[in-house]
């Protein structure tokens, strides 16, 4: 997976290889004619260097990705400590962010927002409530309405082009300027956008959009084609894939999208493809 355009060196990208024995542990060694130095199909990946085997390795992207595991359980089930398993699978998610493609949408897209609850999880952030001025989240209580960033239920805007791409973006606000830049970035001057009657996107048809809205207060759903029942099916997957986590710190929040936006990927298909299609992500820029 690769090598689909041939063998080259990872460090000065010469072509110039040849083969130069085999590692103790069975990984092939090359050698660079160019730069002099030597390689294996691991160097420049997540996986050099890493105290993981590539067969744990593959069990990690099977557990968290296909099967989604906790961190926790994954540590138990590999029997490795929870801080190789969590730096591990902070690298994959890393790699995943890194190795997504631009998107651009067009035709008919929906858009909808979900809020999610995401603080400042985690030892390393106690400072920095502190610096805030404001005492650590109270995870049992629960604010009715639109939540915010600062609240720690920041919103997450999500597209999904019908028969096409979807995408995750979370956000610090849902105004107006937000809302359109981030579908101007994403979907094509002249498509169709599905939305409910959440004031942000009252601007799309002045931004050049053929927009349509449903009115949920008055218990309209559905009127035709127009609809945002894809955005709230995708909703209703993510809070309990982002549940199983207990908890997410808001500044890995994107991360965590890129994950589940793979685990979508890999719906439908073989465990041995899903894990090449994860590898082809993450070699995207290797």
């Amino acid at each position: 997976i690769r090598w689909q355009n041939g063998i080259h060196c990872p460090r000065c990208g010469s072509r110039m290889v040849k083969g130069h024995g085999n590692y103790r542990h069975g990984l092939k060694r090359y050698m660079c004619k160019a730069c002099k130095r030597t390689f294996n199909d691991k160097t420049k990946t997540i996986f050099h260097y890493s105290r993981l085997s590539l067969r744990e390795w593959f069990l990690l992207i099977i557990f968290f990705l296909i099967l989604h595991n906790s961190i926790l359980n994954i540590s138990r089930i590999l029997n490795r400590s929870y801080m190789t398993i969590f730096r591990a699978v902070k690298k994959l998610m890393i790699s995943l962010r890194k190795g997504e493609q631009p998107i651009k949408m067009s035709g008919v897209v929906e858009s909808d927002e979900v809020y999610v609850t995401a603080g400042l999880k985690g030892r390393n952030n106690s400072e920095r409530i502190k610096r805030l001025g404001r005492k650590p989240r109270r995870r049992g209580l629960k604010r009715r309405g639109r939540g915010t960033w600062r609240q720690d239920k920041p919103a997450i805007f999500i597209l999904v082009e019908r028969g096409g791409q979807e995408d995750y973006i979370p956000s610090s606000d849902v105004e107006a300027e937000t809302a359109l830049k981030i579908i101007g970035s994403r979907v094509s001057k002249g498509s169709t956008i599905y939305t409910d009657y959440f004031r942000a996107y009252l601007g799309l048809r002045e931004a050049g959009y053929n927009h349509e809205a449903v009115n949920h207060s008055e218990g309209e759903w559905v009127r035709g084609e127009v609809h945002v029942n894809s955005c709230e099916n995708r909703a209703s997957l993510l809070r309990p894939w982002l549940a199983v986590h207990r908890g997410v710190c808001k500044d890995n929040l994107s991360l965590y999208l890129s994950a589940f936006k793979c685990c979508v990927l890999c719906r439908g298909v073989g465990v041995v493809e899903a894990v090449k299609e994860v590898l082809k992500i993450i070699f995207v820029f290797m």
